[in-house]
């Protein structure tokens, strides 16, 4: 998706990884929205609510969620992400978490602004932050 082209890094480097992702993706307990404006998809969000912390406690995990560029600015994201929260806490998960590129600071402000904040954990180029819910 083109919401990749500015942060190449952390997307799949061609389409037979990002079919094998999809795959991955297929076999957990997972929701996948898709957002869509007359008829053409523009947004997506892939939630796991079988996920565990390091802690081994079950969570609901954000593992993609992505905007066309030219759909920024129209709260597709926020209604996608919201929408995702409130299958989480209708599974009785109380907490979410998601993996944000350390460069993406307009992605980190976007979910410091939902309520996530910075666990403390990195992993190379991925920041993880979580929510209370």
């Amino acid at each position: 998706m083109a919401a990749y082209r500015d942060f190449p890094e952390y997307g799949e480097p061609d389409e037979a990884h990002a079919l094998r992702y999809l795959q991955w993706l297929q076999r957990h307990h997972t929701l996948f929205l898709i957002a869509e404006v007359e008829g053409r998809p523009v947004g997506f969000i892939v939630v796991d609510t079988n996920w565990r912390d390091w802690k081994g406690r079950r969570i609901g995990e954000i593992h993609e969620l992505a905007v066309q560029p030219e759909y920024w600015g129209r709260s597709i994201a926020h209604r996608l992400l919201e929408a995702a929260l409130d299958h989480i806490r209708a599974q009785g998960l109380q907490q979410a978490g998601l993996w944000v590129g350390v460069r993406n600071e307009r992605a980190q402000s976007f979910y410091r602004h939902i309520g996530f904040r910075r666990s403390g954990m990195r992993k190379d180029e991925w920041i993880k932050m979580v929510k209370s819910l």
